[in-house]
């Protein structure tokens, strides 16, 4: 089942990111960065974007939240928000990877960016995650060669990688 979340939502999308970064950040991100990783903190996050208007499609099996996708218009300068979306995050709790659930997730995803209006969508991931890029590859994105380093902690800067995608 897919559907919008609520705040009530959000302790559960809080574990799958913390979850999922644990396990696929591994090697890239400080093993110490990983570990202090705080759901409640990521559940305080997700609730104030939630409060202010970012969307969350929530993939749900046997009554369990497995996966989500936040969704909003593109927050890069170089595109037009009224016609180019963002996949701001798209996470699988790591139980439920490979099962076919983060393909509906992400469809549904570009779906619900379609019906308000986006013509185009994109998304930044890792460089270094070559399981994610290869999936957004699977699914029609392109790697745009756009860059950018985002500083995460005072020691830790992630290099990340835009990748594109008409709908």
């Amino acid at each position: 089942m897919i559907r919008l979340a609520n705040v009530n939502d959000a302790k559960a999308i809080a574990t799958i990111h913390v979850l999922s970064w644990q396990k696929i950040y591994r090697g890239h991100i400080p093993d110490a960065t990983l570990d202090d990783l705080s759901i409640i903190e990521r559940q305080n996050a997700w609730m104030d974007l939630m409060n202010n208007g970012v969307k969350i499609i929530l993939i749900e099996q046997d009554n369990l939240i497995v996966g989500f996708a936040s969704i909003c218009a593109s927050r890069d300068e170089d595109t037009n928000p009224n016609f180019c979306g963002e996949i701001s995050a798209i996470y699988l709790h790591p139980d439920f990877w490979r099962k076919g659930l983060g393909t509906k997730l992400c469809e549904s995803a570009l779906a619900e960016l379609k019906n308000h209006g986006s013509s185009e969508v994109i998304l930044w991931v890792l460089n270094e995650n070559v399981q994610a890029r290869k999936f957004y590859e699977s699914l029609g994105f392109h790697d745009t060669g756009d860059i950018k380093k985002e500083l995460y902690e005072k020691d830790v800067s992630l290099n990340e990688v835009r990748y594109k995608k008409k709908i």
